[in-house]
């Protein structure tokens, strides 16, 4: 993931920094990450990675590179990625600041990069970067933080079906957010459901609709569930140096174990689920799977097949 995002940013900093439409061809020999690809490699990856750049707000848009007309490239015009100055006190910057620094969404930075563009400034780099990892579903976090806090019920889809729930806490484990809570009408059994698996996710009625137990503990309940009382499988994994730490950050009990001929890092990573393998595909060229050979089978199988 680390490598896309570089790849990314080479990208939009070369064309914004051109006076005129650069090829294709020009791209690929140029920018970094583009290079030693095939043909159809090349054209795939750039197709990918206009529409990450398109869905960022940011249009490539294609000019001729003469007057005849022969030629063409690409050009990002100042609309796609100019900010307007918001006007922010130098208190407002330097909160949005220590925000940007501190918060990371799925385990990457949060856009430190946009902060420049509104006056702001970096603050000092450390040897190991210091956050929140939200992880994936964190879009939904605030709602189900509100529903607790409120004692409002969710509603949501999981697993293809229509749920509604008494919501009494929400946890992090294992790389994953939970929720856990009580199904109005049904058995009165806590379930637990996991964030990222949840789709349509709102806060309905009104606050206070229900008591939360006594002496509550989603800690307590993710606990006793089967998956939390097996023991651990090993992994071994590789990624590139500059990621490990967000591994090891993610996985406590991940371990290094050696290096390779390039400078990435070999971890050995304990894992229960399928969080590990979600988290390896996330970051896409920049880890791979090494042992178990049916976990490292299974990675591949999910990469064709998501092509």
């Amino acid at each position: 993931m680390s490598t896309v995002v570089e790849r990314l940013i080479n990208l939009l900093a070369y064309l914004v920094d051109s006076s005129r439409p650069v090829t294709a061809d020009r791209i690929r020999n140029t920018v970094a990450g583009y290079q030693s690809l095939s043909d159809q490699a090349f054209h795939r990856k750039f197709e990918r990675d206009k529409a990450s750049l398109r869905e960022l707000g940011i249009e490539l848009e294609k000019e001729a590179t003469d007057v005849w007309e022969v030629e063409w490239g690409y050009v990002v015009p100042d609309r796609n990625y100019r900010t307007i100055e918001p006007g922010l006190t130098d208190e407002e910057r330097t909160a949005l600041a220590l925000a940007v620094h501190m918060v990371r969404s799925g385990g990457w930075p949060s856009g430190a990069n946009g902060l420049l563009k509104l006056g702001g400034a970096r603050l000092a780099d450390t040897d190991t970067p210091v956050g929140a990892d939200l992880g994936l579903g964190s879009e939904y976090l605030g709602l189900i933080f509100q529903a607790v806090l409120e004692r409002r019920r969710l509603r949501f889809t999981y697993r293809g079906r229509p749920r509604t729930l008494h919501t009494y806490a929400m946890h992090h484990r294992r790389g994953h957010w939970y929720f856990a809570g009580v199904e109005p009408g049904q058995d009165g059994t806590i379930r637990t459901y996991r964030l990222d698996r949840t789709e349509q996710l709102e806060v309905v009625g009104e606050p206070d609709a229900f008591p939360r137990p006594e002496g509550f503990s989603a800690r307590d309940i993710l606990a006793s569930l089967p998956w939390e009382q097996r023991e651990p499988k090993r992994s071994l994994i590789e990624c590139d140096a500059d990621i490990a730490w967000w591994v090891e950050d993610r996985f406590p009990d991940a371990t290094a174990v050696g290096r390779t001929e390039a400078g990435g890092t070999i971890l050995e990573v304990p894992y229960m689920s399928d969080s590990l393998l979600d988290m390896v595909i996330q970051l896409d060229d920049a880890a791979v799977i090494l042992d178990p050979p049916e976990l490292r089978a299974e990675m591949v199988r999910r990469l064709k097949a998501g092509r």
